[in-house]
């Protein structure tokens, strides 16, 4: 049953992220967005092997985003708020189904 519980966590979790990625659209090219591919990867690279410098790497990663979005090599299309909210839902609960096993729902602490 474990097993059923966390594979739905699963299936939630991919299905937020799904509907967050479906408004961030890429531009193509591929000049323009070198920066942007060297510096998430040095990032994500830094956040794995740093040791000491991982303050560093989300330093990177957030100054990679923020080059991709000012250069416009990434289009953020608008987004409800009621689509949001349910990825946003989806996902917490995914991740809590996916780590735990059990299926908790709590609205108000």
């Amino acid at each position: 049953m474990k097993f059923i519980i966390r594979f739905i966590g699963l299936v939630l979790m991919l299905f937020g992220i799904k509907v967050l990625a479906s408004s961030v659209i890429f531009s193509g090219y591929f000049i323009p967005s070198l920066p942007v591919m060297l510096l998430i990867t040095s990032g994500i690279l830094t956040l794995k092997y740093g040791g000491q410098n991982r303050q560093y790497a989300w330093l990177m990663i957030a100054a990679s985003l923020a080059y991709a979005i000012m250069s416009s090599v990434i289009f953020i299309a608008p987004i409800s708020l009621v689509s949001f909210a349910l990825s946003l839902m989806a996902v917490s609960m995914g991740y809590t189904m996916l780590t735990t096993g059990k299926v908790k729902l709590q609205l108000l602490p």
